[in-house]
């Protein structure tokens, strides 16, 4: 978890990736910093899409050097997915979670599964990762607009506060940056697939230009999605947004 050195508090912020980037333009920077706030005005997610930040949530940035590693950062969200999910289930042992590809963590509920987190990684340079993360710990936003309906921690039946949800995701993101750093993706790799959400199901992924289906069998070594289309064998997905039916 992170201690009272390694944390940076704002009330209220832009952005908390924003308000990383400028503790490393004025030389502020640390391994491991947490900057976190109460409220942001202008949260953003992935593809430049808006994350609604009411007070109460989890808005927060971790500040992680690559030592030049930057082919390599996106491995990380992977990382931070897994501790996420490890940190939520200790605080919701009654709550199925689960890591859904690229980089958010879906809670299934009874009325199906629903996103209650969210990632987004930011290089500066080739020296740093911004990781910033959203959590929806007291309020999730309008499922109106939205690619995945939303859930809410509280409504889970979580009684704690943000700061108890940060501290459970970095009890077990540092041991697993570390690990990262000492034996590379493939540790990380198989935690991630461990508590992945809909290994082996049919899914549709939303690219930029066209929607595609098959079965989700897998990440390859470099964090991409392996898709077995019928009729057309194994496809790497890059990027896109992963969806899946109900069964």
């Amino acid at each position: 978890m992170p201690t009272p050195s390694r944390l940076v508090w704002r009330d209220s912020v832009d952005s908390t990736n924003d308000e990383a980037r400028r503790l490393i333009a004025n030389g502020s920077a640390a391994d491991l910093l947490v900057v976190a706030a109460g409220q942001q005005s202008k949260g953003r997610g992935r593809r430049g899409r808006t994350w609604i930040s009411p007070e109460g949530n989890l808005h927060c940035s971790v500040l992680i050097g690559i030592d030049g590693r930057l082919g390599q950062a996106a491995q990380l969200g992977f990382a931070a997915a897994a501790a996420l999910v490890d940190g939520l289930s200790q605080a919701l042992p009654l709550t199925r979670l689960r890591a859904k590809w690229p980089n958010d963590v879906m809670a299934e509920t009874h009325e199906g599964w629903k996103k209650c987190a969210g990632m987004l990684l930011e290089p500066v340079g080739s020296q740093w990762l911004i990781l910033g993360l959203g959590v929806d710990v007291a309020d999730a936003p309008p499922a109106e607009g939205m690619n995945h309906p939303a859930v809410s921690l509280a409504e889970l039946g979580y009684r704690g506060n943000a700061m108890g949800v940060l501290d459970g995701f970095m009890a077990a993101f540092i041991p697993a940056v570390g690990l990262w750093r000492e034996q590379g993706f493939t540790p990380i790799r198989h935690a991630w697939l461990d508590r992945s959400r809909g290994l082996g199901e049919p899914c549709v992924v939303r690219l930029e230009a066209e929607t595609v289906t098959g079965t989700f069998t897998g990440l390859d070594e470099e964090g991409a999605l392996i898709l077995d289309q019928p009729g057309q064998g194994l496809r790497r997905i890059l990027a896109g947004d992963v969806f899946f039916p109900p069964v």
